[in-house]
């Protein structure tokens, strides 16, 4: 996967922890109150999100270690393990 996709992963995650910690950050949540429903669904939002980034961070892991694997079973003259 190329820079951009990652970074484009990376950006997905960011936002999701922002829009977790946006009502506390900007001071719109009083501390100890009940949560307004604007809270509700930033927070929950920003889990969704966040958890996205997350997975596709190490689905995109997976990805490159099984292309290794690939091709290093390609490459003649490999040591063979035992």
């Amino acid at each position: 996967m190329k820079r951009t996709g990652l970074a484009g992963i990376a950006a997905v995650f960011a936002i999701g922890v922002w829009l977790c910690a946006a009502p506390w950050a900007s001071g719109q949540q009083p501390r100890g109150a009940e949560w307004t429903v604007a809270t509700r669904n930033d927070v929950w939002l920003g889990a969704a999100l966040a958890l996205t980034g997350f997975a596709g961070f190490f689905t995109t892991l997976a990805g490159q270690v099984r292309e290794l694997y690939a091709d290093a079973r390609r490459r003649p003259g490999r040591v063979q393990g035992g």
